[in-house]
């Protein structure tokens, strides 16, 4: 009887101690599971605004869209940030809004950049005054892209802003080289 007891006693503290191994492996099961959660859902955010939004929808968009002329081009062909600016641009018309998700710090970098660097041609309080237009579009949209839950029009009509502040620059510089260029000197 007592060998019976004593079987029975190693049996429950092994069984015990099997139990306890279990239950910790599953619990670190569940923790590891939790990490690749939020990555995923962070990673399904940004592919609900870009499938929110749609080069479709960007394109109905009714505005003027002013593009720089040639003389414009050659006059900031150094300026590197503005070629970054616009680079954003074409992929926020084509619908990859991917930029402006969880950027702060590269937008912020670019809109300071962007206001240092400007080439001394085209460098006046107007063009200046543009830019910072769009530098604060630039912010609001990032920050509506980065709410919880940003609905379809308050993505649209941000994007409209921008785009619409980033034509108007872009009027801006080729309305000054074009005054530029018809300076005529008076004769003394």
């Amino acid at each position: 009887m007592i060998a019976k007891t004593h079987e029975y006693n190693i049996f429950v503290i092994r069984f015990t101690k099997f139990m306890k191994n279990i239950f910790l492996i599953l619990v670190l099961c569940l923790l590891s599971c939790q990490d690749n959660d939020s990555e995923s859902s962070q990673l399904t955010n940004e592919k609900a605004i870009n499938e929110l939004v749609s080069k479709a929808d960007i394109d109905a968009l009714k505005y003027t869209d002013f593009v720089a002329d040639a003389q414009v081009e050659k006059a900031v062909s150094g300026w590197a940030k503005y070629r970054e600016l616009s680079s954003i641009i074409l992929d926020v018309k084509s619908g990859n809004l991917s930029f402006f998700k969880s950027n702060k710090e590269i937008v912020a970098t670019l809109n300071n950049e962007l206001k240092s660097t400007v080439p001394e041609v085209v460098s006046s309080p107007l063009i200046l005054a543009r830019i910072v237009a769009v530098e604060t579009k630039m912010y609001k949209l990032e920050g509506v892209i980065n709410l919880s839950s940003p609905t379809k029009e308050s993505i649209l009509e941000t994007v409209k802003e921008l785009l619409v502040a980033y034509s108007n620059l872009n009027l801006q510089m080729n309305k000054q080289l074009e005054r530029e260029s018809q300076r005529i000197q008076k004769p003394y």
